[in-house]
């Protein structure tokens, strides 16, 4: 799939991927991108054995795939409101989540994460997934930081605070 002029955001249902949607749709808005939001499902996720589950197709998958799918919509619609007319295409990919991104962002102009802001010892600690991408990714990766988010949980221009 050629994904030239595309921007990949992932999505895990935090406010720091809502506000990686954010930035990439504000990206977009000055860059004719268009944006791509990802929610990965990852294979292994098992419920709790006292989870009652439905019987489907894909061993138990679908209630999982579900739920990405709500959090992807819930990012979208709240982002939608300041999205200035860019539409936002959606998938749920079943995988590994780096390396779905990363493959989804092979031909992209962008591959932009929510950074969740963990600091140990003076320095900020990203997530394994982000780390995954932006250690294989060919495409330039943009970590958006909780520090820039507003009260709304939407990025404030200008207010991203350097990873060190």
């Amino acid at each position: 799939m050629n994904t030239a002029h595309r921007i990949i955001v992932g999505i895990d249902g935090s406010p720091a991927s809502t506000a990686a949607l954010d930035w990439a749709v504000r990206q977009a808005g000055t860059t004719g991108s268009s944006v791509l939001a990802v929610s990965v499902c990852r294979v292994d996720v098992k419920p709790p054995s006292s989870t009652p589950m439905p019987i489907t197709g894909s061993s138990g998958v679908d209630p999982f795939r579900e739920q990405h799918a709500r959090d992807l919509r819930t990012a979208v619609e709240q982002v939608g409101q300041h999205a200035g007319g860019i539409v936002v295409d959606q998938v749920v990919p079943i995988g590994d989540p780096g390396k779905v991104l990363v493959d989804l962002a092979a031909d992209a102009d962008a591959l932009v994460l929510g950074g969740h802001g963990y600091r140990k010892g003076g320095l900020t600690v990203i997530g394994s997934v982000a780390a995954y991408c932006l250690r294989h990714a060919n495409c330039p990766v943009t970590v958006v930081p909780v520090a820039a988010l507003d009260g709304n949980g939407l990025v404030v221009p200008g207010a991203a605070q350097e990873f060190r």
